[in-house]
């Protein structure tokens, strides 16, 4: 006997597919509108405002200077990256990102070069940490840092340029080492005095007496230094002492002033 089998069409899962096609067109016409709209705001939308933040030493209004925004241009139409480029121009300018905060606000980030030491000579200069050249600016920020004696003349260098003089790339280390073994060794620090090919040499605020630091095995002279200066030096009298050398390994050598 044969059974008849009497299938449906399934027209449900049909229409319910129909459906599902308007909804994407529909939504896919409100996105497509969206975007349109957006488009055309933000081709008027110019910048209000500006914010600055990390700055101490450069002022807002030289930031916003460097920046050369082109007047009547779409904030979102300028380019971050050259934006970014024109503040980096400023040698005290170490790290610059320009953000778009909506809805008409540019927000820049900085992050200045600090000076580490000024460079004495014919012509002064700050100098940071890592031995770029800085101008010598008056600015709302005091520095209690070391003067760096001896160099040729800065004159032949660059503001932002990085000098690689390993007489001044040793007195930087030496600027760092004082600073990681304590805060009172460093600001007992007021010139470090180079000699091409020779002995460097450290002065103190607090004496004035010249010590002679040769090169090289920075950290372990500083410690030396230190210790030697905690324990002997001060609150002490050094008018007699007419030098410290701490060139040699097992001790520092102390020379007093011959009497007559």
């Amino acid at each position: 006997m044969e059974v008849e089998e009497n299938i449906q069409p399934d027209e449900p899962t049909q229409h319910y597919g129909k459906r599902v096609y308007i909804y994407f067109a529909a939504l896919l016409c409100v996105v497509l509108v969206t975007l349109l709209v957006k488009g055309k705001w933000q081709a008027h939308v110019l910048v209000h405002q500006i914010t600055v933040e990390g700055i101490n030493i450069i002022s807002k209004d030289e930031v916003i200077q460097l920046m050369k925004i082109p007047s009547n241009v779409s904030m979102y139409d300028l380019d971050l990256t050259i934006l970014q480029q024109n503040i980096l121009a400023n040698s005290f300018v170490k790290r610059a990102v320009v953000k778009r905060d909506s809805p008409s606000m540019l927000r820049v980030e900085i992050e200045e070069r600090k000076p580490a030491a000024i460079l004495g000579g014919n012509e002064l200069h700050y100098i940071d940490d890592e031995g770029v050249l800085l101008p010598y600016l008056s600015t709302t920020e005091t520095y209690d840092i070391p003067v760096i004696s001896g160099i040729d003349s800065a004159s032949n260098f660059q503001a932002g340029q990085k000098i690689m003089n390993t007489d001044v790339q040793e007195a930087l280390e030496i600027i760092r080492s004082s600073r990681t073994i304590g805060e009172n060794l460093f600001h007992s620090i007021s010139e470090i005095r180079l000699h091409r090919e020779h002995d460097i040499l450290l002065y103190s605020f607090e004496t004035g007496v010249p010590i002679i630091f040769g090169k090289g095995d920075v950290t372990k002279k500083m410690v030396k230094l230190d210790a030697f200066w905690q324990k002997f030096l001060q609150n002490s009298d050094t008018k007699e002492i007419q030098y410290i050398d701490i060139r040699f390994d097992d001790q520092v050598v102390v020379s007093r002033k011959t009497t007559s």
